[in-house]
């Protein structure tokens, strides 16, 4: 047993932060009892990738923060962002059924913005040529992105 070890099982854990400050207030989080954590409003791939939080009435604004407005200048640019917006919605579905794996409505949706965000992914692809490993434009070659210009030489077809 180390040094911190026998530390930690001598010492008692004494530490209570309202007792040595006791004029400090701590933030009160509101607790959602389990019938309003049902009704947890799911916002549009849009707004969420907009937000950084699929969760609407989760969402707290920082200080006068006001998310940027993204616009797409080209149909690349439009495609990678619907790609984008329904990959950020799927993993902060997925985030959610982490926590909440029965929730059956959340899970539909889950599964559907997956198949979407795919599917937006390999039409990418298919056009723009590879952005991840696993895109199944690489199996007849596997090293196309070697082959296609980079976007800072004008890598737009």
């Amino acid at each position: 047993m180390n040094d911190y070890n026998k530390m930690n099982h001598v010492m008692p854990n004494f530490f209570d932060f309202q007792e040595i400050y006791p004029q400090a207030q701590m933030p009160k989080t509101p607790q959602m009892n389990q019938v309003e954590k049902k009704k947890e409003e799911v916002g549009s791939p849009k707004e969420g990738y907009t937000l950084g939080n699929l969760f609407v009435n989760t969402y707290v604004p920082y200080k006068n923060y006001m998310p940027q407005k993204l616009v797409a200048q080209n149909e690349q640019e439009a495609l990678f962002l619907k790609m984008s917006e329904l990959a950020f919605a799927a993993h902060e579905l997925n985030l959610f059924l982490d926590v909440h794996p029965d929730d059956q409505a959340k899970l539909k949706l889950f599964n559907q913005y997956r198949q979407e965000a795919n599917q937006a992914r390999e039409k990418y692809e298919n056009q723009y040529g590879p952005i991840s490993i696993q895109a199944n434009v690489l199996e007849n070659s596997p090293f196309l992105w070697e082959q296609l210009p980079f976007p800072w030489e004008g890598g737009k077809r």
